[in-house]
């Protein structure tokens, strides 16, 4: 299924957009090979709505969200009655910081869809993120005067109190969602978000507890690395860095953060093995490609440092450390 529709949308699960607008018969997403079948079946029905929306879905998965929207968009020009097709393009504009297309979209299903929650919460988060706060607490207040105890709603309220400051009432919506429900996922993360943030001890318990939610995750680990990278502490920084990479060998940044600290250490062959294992996992991770160049910078191995410098560049090219690191080997 598309990732819209994934329960846990709500807390700002956030996908990355890399899509480009390409004609299809340049661009590669539409030959992936979870997409080219659909590819091949538009071509046969370039009439079918449905294979426009399919498509979209395994566009989206390969994070192609770009790509994903234009194929709703023509889904939807082609059968203007399907109400999802008008809430993903909703979804969509606001994963990809088009706010005011996200409203617009979500605002004309509304219309057909008044009782749709999901649709209401979404459009909170599109208006929240257009700062239009009082927008967002209005959609949310309705479906709590309706569900008091609605979780999805109460999720976003979290939202909308951290967005003004309020942490403590963010905390307390929090708790209040994980007396009902200890198990869900996005709250426990949410509220060890909000300890780690507040400098609060209770981050740690929270973080550990939100991992076991969910242990094929290891994300919480790693945010618990860096908060206490964040406090200076050093060694419990690396053992959970290290946890993550035990608990899952292609977790790219625990890699590179321990890279940085034994960087930092002046460890820098170590710190070299780490930037490259994150290569390994992320051929295409710029941010490693810098600090591999850095490493053989300090090392005095120019030729290495320069290749490092330009192949980071290729993966981003308005990485400014990068650029800075090629003048200075000039």
């Amino acid at each position: 299924m598309l990732k819209i529709i994934a329960p846990f949308f709500i807390l700002g699960m956030i996908l990355v957009s890399c899509g480009s607008s390409q004609p299809e018969e340049t661009n590669p997403a539409y030959h992936n090979p979870t997409v080219q079948p659909l590819t091949d079946s538009i071509r046969e029905n370039p009439n079918d709505a449905a294979l426009y929306f399919r498509r979209a879905e395994a566009l989206s998965q390969i994070n192609n969200d770009s790509l994903a929207l234009v194929d709703v968009i023509k889904a939807q020009s082609l059968d203007k009655n399907n109400q999802q097709y008008s809430f993903t393009i909703g979804y969509l504009n606001l994963q990809l910081g088009h706010t005011d297309a996200a409203i617009k979209a979500l605002q004309e299903n509304l219309k057909v869809s008044s009782g749709n929650v999901n649709t209401r919460i979404l459009l909170a988060k599109a208006f929240l993120a257009d700062n239009k706060v009082e927008d967002a607490k209005h959609q949310v207040n309705q479906i709590l005067a309706a569900a008091p105890q609605h979780a999805g709603a109460m999720l976003m309220q979290a939202e909308i109190f951290a967005a003004q400051k309020d942490t403590a009432s963010a905390i307390n919506t929090l708790l209040a969602v994980l007396k009902t429900d200890p198990l869900n996922y996005q709250a426990s993360y949410g509220l060890a978000t909000l300890y780690s943030e507040s400098d609060n001890d209770m981050a740690v318990p929270q973080y550990q507890q939100t991992f076991r939610l969910d242990t094929m995750d290891v994300t919480p680990l790693y945010d618990l690395a860096s908060f206490y990278a964040d406090r200076k502490d050093i060694p419990k920084a690396k053992e959970f860095y290290t946890d993550c990479i035990l608990r899952d060998r292609d977790y790219t940044d625990a890699y590179i953060a321990l890279g940085k600290i034994f960087y930092q250490e002046k460890n820098t062959e170590k710190a070299l093995r780490h930037f490259n294992m994150a290569i390994e996992s992320q051929p295409n991770d710029a941010e490693a490609y810098f600090y591999k160049g850095q490493c053989f910078e300090t090392m005095h191995q120019k030729d290495s440092a320069v290749v490092a410098y330009n192949q980071s560049l290729v993966f981003n090219p308005n990485l400014k450390d990068a650029m800075d690191g090629l003048r200075r080997l000039k």
